[in-house]
């Protein structure tokens, strides 16, 4: 056998406070949530880790093609938590559309928590991810985030709100939980990395394969809902809603208007994803 070179993994850093924000993404950009059913199943997943390792979930937001979680963790370390998840939902992931290979984008995203700004900043971004993506206009009006319950009952969903407010008192929680001006995102996005973006040319090539059309003039007589589906299919491949916006006319309002109203209804088989395809 020939020798093999092996650059090693830089090791996780580890939080003293236990408290982690966690950002799970699909690999090749895929989403990783495709129905309803999925988002469900996630959080059911996330209920019995939870359950079963003691961490607390102290924030949660699920995207089209990725999640964020801030969590606190007791005994068992972060990277065994996060497996544990990983093969819950990936495996159940994999049974129902019959896919096969990696589903998380090589290792997770963890990064410690360790004072109380940075603790503010972290939860105002993680809420706020779905109104910056154009899914909303309110935070507490996503339907797959922690946000909207501080001031409801959580219902069964997998947030533990007591810790939460344990650790920040309810008049701080109600201020941080405006919508979050770009210098949240500046301070956030160094630590956890921004997802990788397509070059136009690959968003030209997505676009025609998505649509079967060449040119914006041909998109615009589509009917609305192939000009829906096709958004959503970009929209699974992380392109974003400015290079949507160019390569079918439309403007960037208009694409994200169009993508919120398609959510949920992307069909199954463009999910091309499987097993966890991630280590601790």
């Amino acid at each position: 056998m020939g020798e093999r070179s092996i650059v090693p993994r830089r090791p996780r850093q580890r939080a003293e406070s236990g408290v982690y924000h966690v950002v799970l993404r699909g690999v090749n950009r895929d989403a990783v949530f495709l129905e309803d059913e999925d988002f469900e199943r996630f959080l059911s997943a996330l209920r019995a880790v939870r359950d079963a390792t003691g961490c607390r979930v102290l924030a949660y937001c699920l995207m089209t093609n990725h999640v964020h979680l801030v969590l606190r963790t007791t005994d068992e370390p972060v990277g065994l938590v996060l497996k544990r998840l990983g093969i819950r939902y990936a495996g159940w992931f994999n049974r129902k559309y019959g896919r096969v290979g990696h589903f998380f984008q090589d290792r997770f995203v963890s990064r410690p928590v360790e004072d109380d700004a940075y603790f503010l900043t972290v939860l105002r971004y993680v809420w706020n991810n779905p109104v910056k993506a154009g899914m909303c206009e309110r935070a507490e009006d996503y339907r797959w985030s922690s946000r909207r319950f501080l001031e409801q009952d959580a219902g069964g969903r997998p947030v533990d709100g007591e810790e939460l407010r344990r650790l920040v008192p309810a008049r701080v929680l109600a201020e941080i939980a405006d919508p979050a001006p770009e210098r949240i995102a500046s301070v956030v996005e160094p630590a956890i990395g921004r997802p990788l973006r397509h070059t136009d040319a690959e968003v030209v090539s997505l676009f025609r394969t998505a649509s079967g059309v060449g040119d914006p003039r041909e998109f615009r007589l589509l009917d609305p809902i192939r000009q829906r589906t096709a958004i959503s299919e970009l929209r699974t491949r992380s392109v974003s809603y400015d290079q949507i916006a160019r390569v079918t006319g439309l403007s960037a309002s208009t694409v994200k208007r169009r993508h919120a109203s398609s959510v949920g209804r992307t069909r199954p088989e463009d999910a091309g994803l499987g097993s966890t395809g991630w280590g601790g």
